[in-house]
C-alpha cells in the first residue's frame, strides 16, 4: 500500500514539474502580442476562385486521393494571395506547393479593414471538396 501511494506521489510530481517551472515572463510577452495584434472589422472577401478545373487537373496528375483539402490564404492589405498552408500537409513538399501554387494563383480578394476601414493583412480559410468540384463539371 506504501508502495502505491510513493508511485502516485511520484507520478504526480512527474506530470506537475513542467508547469510549475513554467516562465512568468513569457506570460508578458504573450499579452503584449495580444495587444499589438490588429483585429479585423471586415475580413477579407472572396471575390471569386476559378481554379476548380486546374485544381482537379493538378490533383490527378498528382495522385492525391483524398475526399477534400483545407487551406488557410494569407491576404495582402493589397488583396494579394501572399502566403497557403494546407490544414493537413502531405509527405511530400512538392505536392504541397503545386496545390498551394494553383490556390495561389486562382483566388481573387477585396481585403480586410480594420476597425478604421483601413485595408490590412489577413487569413482566409476554406476547404475544396473533389466531389463538389467534380460535380460542377
Amino acid at each position: 500500500m506504501t508502495r502505491i501511494l510513493s508511485l502516485s506521489a511520484a507520478l504526480a510530481a512527474f506530470v506537475l514539474a513542467p508547469a510549475a517551472m513554467a516562465d512568468d515572463a513569457d506570460d508578458g510577452e504573450l499579452i503584449k502580442a495580444a495587444a499589438t495584434t490588429e483585429v479585423a472589422a471586415t475580413p477579407a472577401k472572396l471575390v471569386s476562385f476559378d481554379g476548380e478545373k486546374e485544381f482537379l487537373k493538378t490533383s490527378t496528375r498528382l495522385r492525391i486521393w483524398r475526399a477534400d483539402v483545407g487551406y488557410t490564404l494569407t491576404v495582402s492589405a493589397e488583396g494579394e494571395v501572399t502566403q497557403c498552408e494546407l490544414t493537413e500537409k502531405f509527405r511530400r513538399a512538392y505536392i504541397n506547393k503545386s496545390l498551394c501554387k494553383v490556390l495561389t494563383s486562382h483566388h481573387e480578394f477585396e481585403p480586410a479593414r480594420d476597425a478604421s476601414d483601413m485595408p490590412i493583412e489577413s487569413q482566409y480559410t476554406s476547404r475544396l471538396v473533389y466531389l463538389d468540384m467534380r460535380n460542377k463539371k
